[in-house]
């Protein structure tokens, strides 16, 4: 079992909205798979997936969108 370092919970998979606002636009990316404290609600993003959200938010900011929503779950079933 993983507990929480914040309260103790206890830790287990889950999804979360992830969202960045910058001067000329906003990026919500959702279904980002992670670790959630059952008991606080904490959330953990592994490196590999923050490092994906880089990229999505540089790839958003190269193209200015001022908009850009995209469900990291399709992202990795995408053919490459």
């Amino acid at each position: 079992m993983i507990k929480c370092p914040i309260c103790g919970g206890k830790k287990k998979k889950g999804n979360t909205t992830y969202s960045v606002d910058f001067e000329t636009g906003v990026v919500v990316v959702r279904r980002v798979p992670c670790l959630v404290c059952v008991q606080c609600g904490k959330e953990w993003i592994k490196p590999d997936v923050a490092k994906e959200l880089e990229r999505i938010v540089e790839e958003a900011r190269a193209k200015k969108y001022q908009t850009e929503i995209v469900s990291f779950a399709e992202l990795e079933t995408a053919p490459t």
